[in-house]
């Protein structure tokens, strides 16, 4: 059994892999920290599974999930990710993605998917990720105006919802100020929002999860 781990952070690409072999003995655990490394493996291995990040460094993860299914149909993904549920679910079951785990889940919730996904061949759909299922392909998605943003907005959004300024903000992306700006203003337009109350009354609306 071949597994791929795309996450750009080190240790949980560790924790994955030991949960992984404690389950599965005979597994073999290969890793990847970007989008396009992802891509580039795909295209010489072959995989059971593809564990994905959706915040990754250079490809927005829903892309590169939509990617791997259009060109790999039966490739299976699990989506082990830090971002809400609520503003990614819809789409990724749409595009046959077999289930959403939070970074947050328990290491018996992670061993069930697995589980549930490489046994019994069939999707995961824990509290996650079971309502995209019953709520339509796209009905959440054009609901909620945060799926428009792209993975680093979303990380902009987030920071400015916990109160942060612009310089706080480029220095924890470690990227320019006026960046961030740029970033800012996209992030209203797209909200159509046009002062940071605005902004903030959306959050507290969509039920952002800011960390």
């Amino acid at each position: 059994m071949n597994i791929l781990i795309v996450d750009d952070h080190a240790v949980i690409r560790q924790t994955l892999g030991m949960i992984i072999n404690t389950e599965f003995p005979n597994a073999d655990c290969s890793s990847v920290e970007t989008g396009r490394a992802c891509l580039d493996v795909l295209q010489t291995q072959t995989f059971d599974l593809v564990i994905l990040d959706l915040n990754l460094p250079d490809i927005d993860g829903v892309k590169i999930a939509g990617l791997i299914r259009n060109t790999y149909p039966e490739q299976m993904i699990l989506v082990f990710s830090m971002n809400p549920s609520s503003l990614f679910a819809a789409e990724l079951y749409r595009l046959g993605v077999m289930g959403y785990l939070n970074k947050q889940a328990d290491i018996s919730e992670i061993r069930k998917a697995l589980n549930t996904i490489l046994r019994k061949k069939i999707p995961y759909k824990n509290a996650h990720y079971k309502t995209a299922d019953n709520s339509g392909p796209t009905r959440k998605i054009t609901a909620n105006p945060f799926t428009k943003l792209s993975q680093r907005e979303l990380e902009v959004a987030r920071l400015l919802a916990k109160g942060k300024s612009m310089e706080e903000i480029a220095s924890h992306l470690c990227i320019g100020a006026s960046t961030i700006r740029t970033y800012k203003a996209r992030v209203f337009e797209k909200l159509e929002v046009a002062s940071l109350y605005d902004f903030l009354t959306k959050v507290k609306l969509y039920e952002l999860e800011v960390g």
